[in-house]
């Protein structure tokens, strides 16, 4: 049996404090790792995200609108209720480098012809849709969006039907009321009239978009909006308390 030296307990002793060292040093840098990382992804909520149901009681289709306004983000996914990836924005770029905020996208609306509204329900099913970004900075963008198949009928329209001549100074478009669907009161009624061709390639069409409180059941065109001798398109949407919208339309003719 042998019997350590000086010598052998000095080695020993700054092996001992070299491997504890060592340890703490690897320790601190795994916590600074994962602090970092915690930074990075920081998850902030994003400021608004919506999903609806546009349905065109007048051409018989619908379609899916999106809406996102959140903190500058280089990519943003939305995944339907059964966890399954249904959208991906990605920026690239000088726009990676900039990030977006606001994105409004509008799905194709083929006709009812092509896709019944039943096979339209079964391609997007209601419940909670998730919204996940991730931001300039790495952090994470979260939000949640409650899709329901609850869709309004489409106002009656009674007053300019297509084709009559109105008085471009005198002119008040007429609807009836929408019945709540199942249950979901109507909120509102949004009346759109365009003038849709004016020739201008910087101001394509001139629209007159009002939002109607739930009462409403007519609205007067501003004196100086319609121009002479002219064809519009007007509609009203009714607008349900889970934000899903039918519209009505129609045309008519200033002199």
């Amino acid at each position: 049996m042998s019997i350590p030296t000086k010598s052998n307990v000095g080695i020993a002793a700054l092996i001992i404090t070299l491997v504890m060292a060592t340890a703490a040093m690897a320790a601190w840098a795994q916590n600074k790792g994962v602090d970092v990382a915690a930074e990075k992804k920081q998850v902030v909520q994003i400021k608004d995200a919506r999903l609806k149901i546009e349905l065109n009681a007048t051409d018989q289709d619908a379609g899916v609108q999106v809406f996102i306004d959140a903190d500058p983000w280089k990519t943003m996914d939305i995944f339907d209720p059964k966890g399954k990836l249904v959208f991906r924005s990605t920026t690239r770029g000088s726009f990676g480098l900039q990030g977006g905020t606001e994105l409004f996208l509008e799905s194709a609306e083929p006709n009812f012809d092509d896709l019944s509204f039943e096979e339209f329900l079964e391609r997007f099913p209601a419940g909670n849709y998730s919204f996940v970004g991730r931001g300039l900075e790495g952090e994470v963008l979260k939000g949640t969006a409650k899709f329901t198949h609850t869709v309004p009928d489409g106002p009656v329209l009674l007053y300019p039907l297509d084709d009559v001549v109105v008085d471009p100074y005198n002119t008040v478009v007429m609807w009836q009321s929408v019945a709540a669907p199942n249950g979901s009161p109507i909120v509102g009624y949004q009346v759109i009239v365009v003038k849709p061709d004016t020739g201008l390639l910087a101001l394509p069409k001139i629209v007159l978009d009002v939002m109607m409180p739930a009462t409403a059941t007519s609205m007067t065109v501003p004196p100086g909006f319609l121009l002479p001798n002219s064809w519009y398109e007007w509609e009203v949407l009714a607008i349900e308390k889970g934000g899903n919208q039918t519209l009505s339309s129609a045309s008519f003719r200033t002199p």
